[in-house]
């Protein structure tokens, strides 16, 4: 479950986030849509502690994302699918993260299979990725540990059908709650019809 409480961010005198709240229910996809500027990114980054509150908290299966041990194993991310290393390749990326959070490999290849992107893609250098592609290997990523929670923001904007058809797939494979923003009508159609939904 996540769960935003009062949540307020002011940059000076302006607030990008101003006093909302809201719960992300286990099971269940949540879509978290608003104009550019409305501050969802502003508020998936104070859920995951990369962006301090002014005020308010926020909680992801009732701990402060700060508490949570080995927190890439229990939160996926995505907040810009362009910001992976361009130099390296889809599969590297990946191998770099479950290292890190202590993944066993294979988990890797399972996690490019459930966002379709085969061998040579796989081999290919991030920087060579098409924008779907991206966002692909960013959910690939989010989804690496075993999560109990994901949040994902502005995707999959711009997506051909098959990669939206991959994002239904993995909204499927959550098992608990989704946090999204800008999530185009055929994706929430699909996700909607989804076991998780």
């Amino acid at each position: 479950m996540i769960t935003v409480e009062g949540l307020t961010k002011a940059y000076g005198g302006f607030r990008a986030v101003d006093d909302i709240s809201f719960v992300c229910e286990p099971g269940q996809v949540t879509g978290f849509l608003g104009p550019n500027g409305a501050g969802k990114t502003t508020t998936m980054r104070v859920i995951v502690g990369l962006t301090p509150a002014s005020a308010g908290h926020t909680t992801v299966g009732g701990r402060a994302f700060r508490d949570i041990p080995n927190p890439g194993r229990q939160v996926g991310v995505l907040l810009d699918a362009s910001a992976q290393h361009a130099g390296r390749t889809g599969r590297e990326v990946l191998e770099i993260g479950a290292r890190t959070m202590g993944l066993p490999g294979e988990r890797v290849d399972q996690m490019l299979a459930l966002v379709s992107l085969d061998a040579e893609e796989a081999k290919r250098r991030v920087r060579n990725y098409s924008l779907g592609m991206r966002q692909r290997l960013g959910i690939a990523h989010a989804l690496l540990g075993d999560r109990r929670s994901s949040s994902w923001t502005s995707l999959p904007t711009g997506s051909t059908p098959p990669e939206s058809t991959g994002c239904a797939g993995c909204c499927a494979s959550t098992p608990t709650a989704v946090a999204r923003s800008c999530c185009p009508p055929t994706c929430c159609t699909r996700c909607r019809s989804s076991p998780t939904s």
